[in-house]
């Protein structure tokens, strides 16, 4: 994967929420699971990678919601744009949504994740990698850590 980070923009769609990140671009991933689908609203979300350490508020900082013990999502208490995915425990973690940035149409997707939960009818017509949660040994681990497996029920 390519990591290579450069400075970003984005905010909600009220402007309420305001940020400015280093991120990977050309990273971009789709996330099939079923809580990027319910938070979402859409049948995957489209996250960006944020560089440790770089995610600064520039304006009001978003409401947080704990949806899962491994991450919580921040969004605008406004408008309710969903903005952020944060991991209480890896900051490596953090994404963006892509629909956030000021510019996103310069995100490059290069990847599928949790794609055992996509929709049957969401097909996209792409090259790229796909890879089932089960098949990544950091999420099982987190999950586990939480007491879970990696469809989030009890060990």
């Amino acid at each position: 994967m390519n990591d290579k980070y450069i400075p970003a923009t984005g905010g909600c769609f009220c402007g309420a929420v305001r940020y400015e990140a280093e991120v990977n671009l050309h990273a971009a991933y789709y996330c099939h699971c079923k809580i990027c689908q319910k938070t979402s609203g859409a049948p995957a979300e489209i996250g960006v990678s944020v560089k440790p350490g770089t995610l600064r508020f520039t304006k009001e900082e978003p409401q947080f919601f704990q949806t899962s013990p491994i991450g919580r999502r921040g969004f605008c208490r406004h408008c309710g744009s969903r903005l952020i995915w944060m991991s209480p425990d890896r900051a490596d973690w953090t994404n963006v949504s892509v629909g956030s940035l000021d510019h996103p149409e310069q995100a490059v997707p290069s990847l599928h994740i949790c794609v055992e939960s996509q929709l049957p009818w969401y097909k996209l017509a792409d090259d790229l990698p796909r890879k089932r949660s089960g098949d990544d040994p950091d999420l099982i681990a987190a999950w586990s850590n939480a007491g879970l497996t990696h469809e989030g029920k009890p060990l």
